[in-house]
């Protein structure tokens, strides 16, 4: 989970009683007379939830008076696009999927989240002020030693505690639950899928992305993958290997290739064997923000020309890329070069 005084706001989603809804959270900061604060997107008396980004950025953009409108970085978080303000995977929080991650063995990835789940639960019982939910969390022992991060569950003892923590859960997670939704207000239609998929593709860390070129339309996935943890350099990866991307014409062919091949770089990615349970095809669709339109130049097309060059070692002069008005005749070379490392799938 991302913390910090310096006044950052974050996009995050939350899963409640089958519903998934986004909205932003402030973690600490220090106002003008050295007093912490922490906050919800709120209207003054619950967290306002939204069905997509898009439904999120329209209202940040509205300037209508909130619970964030005195941070130091809202006017900043205003000018923000939809694409810009989706939640990235460490970023959400699945309070139905607690039951089933307690279930299970104590794994590292399962007990991070969670970790983290619990803890924004209790960031939600501090900032909603609802005592009974903070008694619930904060002052539970298993949830204590849930999110110590000097804790393990490994050995002998590290089991019992795990078996404890499931009986705390199977005890106070639907009152957990129950405190949590009261503090919630739902804004606009929930019937729609975008968050479903941000939320599953904001796990993995990748998203289907569009390419539109001049005779066909592809689909494919990209990841920005770390290549260096120490330094948290990150490489650009896409859905293939060998120097080629794997791309589709069809979301279900796209949606069967995710679920079943094994031969491509990005199952390295820590849940991608989540997509083999993801039964709805149309979460597999790339949101309007993920089209990349390689017919002409800008800078958004740029900067996916650059990332395939780099994915698919091409000998390409990049350069070309570099001036404010790219020749066309340049353009349509390094898109050639580009195209000849798609490979269709059937």
């Amino acid at each position: 989970m991302t913390s910090s005084l310096d006044a950052a706001i974050i996009p995050i989603t939350l899963t409640v009683n089958g519903r998934i809804g986004l909205t932003l959270w402030a973690p600490p900061w220090e106002d003008d007379d050295g007093e912490e604060w922490q906050g919800f997107l709120g209207d003054g008396a619950k967290i306002l939830l939204y069905p997509n980004s898009r439904a999120l950025a329209e209202f940040v953009a509205s300037g209508v008076e909130n619970d964030l409108s005195d941070h130091p970085a809202w006017g900043y978080i205003q000018r923000l696009t939809p694409d810009q303000l989706r939640p990235s995977g460490e970023d959400s929080y699945d309070l139905d999927q607690v039951y089933e991650w307690a279930s299970g063995e104590p794994d590292p990835v399962h007990v991070s989240a969670l970790a983290n789940v619990v803890d924004m639960v209790a960031k939600i019982a501090d900032c909603c002020d609802d005592g009974a939910l903070r008694r619930l969390v904060e002052n539970t022992p298993a949830y204590e030693t849930l999110v110590d991060e000097d804790n393990t569950y490994q050995g002998k003892d590290g089991r019992k505690r795990w078996n404890e923590l499931g009986d705390t859960i199977a005890d106070s997670w639907e009152r957990a639950i129950a405190r949590v939704a009261a503090w919630l207000s739902w804004q606009g239609d929930f019937t729609e899928s975008e968050l479903d998929a941000d939320s599953v593709w904001g796990r993995v860390g990748a998203e289907p992305i569009e390419i539109v070129l001049a005779d066909v339309t592809y689909l494919t996935v990209r990841a920005d993958v770390t290549r260096d943890a120490e330094t948290d350099a990150t490489e650009v990866v896409f859905l293939g290997g060998d120097d080629t991307v794997a791309v589709f014409t069809e979301v279900a062919d796209l949606a069967r290739y995710c679920r079943i091949a094994e031969d491509h770089r990005l199952r390295k990615l820590e849940w991608w064997s989540e997509l083999a349970d993801v039964d709805d095809d149309e979460l597999f669709t790339p949101s309007l923000d993920a089209s990349y339109d390689l017919r002409k130049p800008s800078s958004r097309a740029a900067d996916l020309v650059r990332d395939l060059v780099a994915f698919c070692n091409l000998d390409a002069d990049l350069t070309v890329l570099d001036d404010d008005a790219v020749d066309k005749d340049d353009w349509r070379e390094i898109v050639s070069q580009v195209q000849s490392c798609l490979q269709p799938q059937a």
